[in-house]
């Protein structure tokens, strides 16, 4: 029987994968992240598993030598895994931010996040994987029978760790100014609370492996005291792609449960004008900025996960669409 978190994993992804498989043009880049991500994400969660069987958890000296070597092998690999969902998740927000807000300040910058988180991922990946010299040094030099040499893994990942944290937080807040000049409806606001929350979560996760690093750095009883450390590196990994399909969790809701969730146009949201257009129907939704939102590429029930914000005095410019 799968655990618990395969099977919401795969919950958070199939309204988005549904949401998109009606027609393949809508399948953006975003999407293709998030699928990647959890690719990487599922073999971390098998391999836990087979950790668990070999006695992970259990004390070292307790454990045949093949054992404690298949392991340290499997725990070599499953960091391999889990600097690559990190970054590929990120990489994702970030898309999603550039397919909602249009203005050229804010795509610019967001551009150069989305080129910073693509580089985490080779860098960070790369660096564990070949952080001992033969390879097989890191699961076998443990034996002392042996030759090699591997650099402080303990600094390369308190490093990575702390890394990790401010990109987290800088992806987190980087569409607050944005949010800001918006003037939403009580539920909408509420909506945007939860789902920048769990992106919360994912820093205090971040925060908490952080602090089990402390007590692994100094550890004599690997096989025991690397738990901590190795089960808030899978729930990061699989909360992280969950945060990513948020805007498809809600919009499957919404066409599901319309009163609680609503539709596209909330009747809370005052102010000025928003224009929304469907291949269906156009419409007008009153609002009191200067702002509109042009929604395109509907899904057939007319609701969408993705809302592109374009600021009426700018509306004229030119601006790249990522599809």
């Amino acid at each position: 029987m799968p655990p618990p978190r395969f099977v919401v994993n795969r919950s958070a992804t199939t309204p988005r994968l549904a949401d998109r498989l009606p027609g393949w043009d809508r399948f953006q880049w975003a999407d293709v992240a998030v699928v990647l991500a959890l690719a990487f994400a599922l073999p971390m969660g098998v391999m836990e598993f087979f950790m668990s069987s070999d006695g992970f958890g259990k004390d070292i000296w307790t454990l045949p030598f093949d054992k404690i070597t298949r392991i340290i092998k499997f725990t070599w690999l499953t960091e391999i895994f889990y600097m690559c969902v990190l970054g590929l998740t990120k990489v994702a927000i970030l898309l999603l931010y550039l397919k909602v807000f249009p203005t050229q300040p804010f795509r610019k910058l967001a551009m150069c996040s989305v080129v910073v988180c693509v580089a985490y991922i080779p860098a960070f990946a790369l660096s564990i994987a070949f952080h001992c010299v033969p390879l097989s040094y890191g699961w076998t030099g443990w034996t002392g029978e042996t030759q090699g040499h591997c650099f402080n893994l303990n600094a390369f990942a308190w490093g990575h760790a702390i890394i990790n944290i401010i990109l987290d937080l800088w992806v987190i807040f980087l569409p607050i100014p944005e949010l800001l000049h918006l003037h939403l409806g009580r539920r909408k606001k509420v909506h945007l609370i939860l789902m920048f929350s769990v992106g919360l979560f994912i820093t205090v996760v971040s925060v908490v492996r952080l602090t089990s690093l402390v007590r692994f750095a100094n550890s004599q009883n690997a096989t025991y005291d690397n738990v901590p450390t190795a089960y808030w590196s899978v729930l990061e990994a699989f909360v992280s792609i969950i945060c990513c399909c948020l805007p498809a969790i809600r919009s499957l809701l919404r066409r599901v449960f319309p009163t609680c969730f609503g539709s596209s146009s909330d009747p809370e949201s005052h102010g000025t004008n928003y224009r929304i257009s469907t291949p269906m129907h156009t419409g007008d939704v009153k609002r009191s900025m200067g702002m509109s939102v042009n929604v395109s590429g509907m899904p057939r029930s007319g609701d969408s996960d993705v809302i592109e914000l374009v600021d009426k005095d700018n509306s004229s410019g030119k601006r790249d669409d990522w599809r």
